[in-house]
């Protein structure tokens, strides 16, 4: 069996990349270094994989969850000492043991994961990522990334949008045509990279895990004014506390509130319950 003969697993959400340009733009924004150990995420048929070991890496490891492709792939790169393959579901798969020493993710994300995939690499609020990335750089699908890169007063603004741009700084490349995959999806993609903020950057974990649960109530409700979901967690007089003391509009609807304003809000919560305890 051979490449040709492979045919794609639908349920493995595969869309394998076939533009050249777009292949040596992953490979031109990572910035590939000597010191670099290259965690690729679904490799395919390695045309991603041929670029980045075109390079002064040390190491790139890959995990495929398509077993059909594992000898294909090992055959393809056997020459290279700096490659290894694991097969294995990227949501499940433990890499404690290579954690710490991978310094780039790269991956065509299957649209399906998209969520856990961003929970795993690029992290969640109230949690400090034990991994030292230094760039995430996903090809995933655009309208999750306008989601991301949202600011307040968009009607794509959410909690994602406000939780991604809190861990990292993170860049648009740019947009992908469908024709650039085999087979093309039906929806355009983005190139973005994600620069995860080191943990003196974040905010205090506690003010984190409070702020997490605020967006998630509010934004549950997203067509309610704050005042109107608060009201789960926050009493009735403790709503007119923060009306008084914070600089929040509380009639305003949560995706047109600034992450900055996230920030007071959260803090102003925590002094009230912690007062009124």
């Amino acid at each position: 069996m051979n490449f040709k003969n492979h045919h794609q697993k639908k349920r493995f959400g595969q869309h394998w990349l076939v533009n050249n340009l777009i292949l040596e733009k992953i490979k031109e924004v990572a910035e590939l270094e000597e010191k670099d150990f290259i965690l690729e995420i679904g490799p395919g048929r390695g045309a991603l994989t041929s670029k980045l070991l075109d390079s002064k890496i040390s190491r790139l490891h890959a995990i495929e969850l398509d077993k059909d492709l594992i000898d294909l792939l090992n055959n393809k790169f056997k020459n290279d000492k700096n490659f290894s393959l694991q097969q294995g579901d990227i949501l499940s798969t433990n890499l404690d043991s290579i954690n710490k020493k991978i310094t780039k993710v790269i991956a065509n994300i299957p649209y399906n994961i998209t969520g856990p995939i961003l929970d795993i690499f690029v992290g969640r609020l109230g949690i400090i990522s034990k991994s030292n990335y230094s760039k995430i750089i996903f090809l995933m699908q655009k309208d999750v990334v306008d989601r991301i890169l949202a600011k307040d007063g968009n009607t794509n603004a959410g909690a994602l949008s406000v939780r991604m741009q809190l861990i990292s700084n993170i860049k648009r490349i740019c947009d992908v045509p469908p024709s650039s995959f085999d087979p093309p999806p039906k929806v355009f993609s983005s190139l973005v990279v994600f620069e995860p903020l080191r943990p003196e950057m974040r905010l205090d974990i506690k003010l984190e895990k409070y702020l997490d649960k605020l967006l998630r109530i509010s934004f549950n409700s997203r067509r309610k004014m704050i005042r109107n979901t608060l009201n789960s967690i926050l009493s009735a007089d403790e709503i007119e506390q923060l009306s008084e003391s914070s600089q929040i509009c509380f009639n305003s609807r949560p995706q047109d509130i600034s992450i900055n304003k996230w920030i007071k809000l959260a803090e102003a919560c925590i002094k009230i319950t912690n007062k009124n305890q």
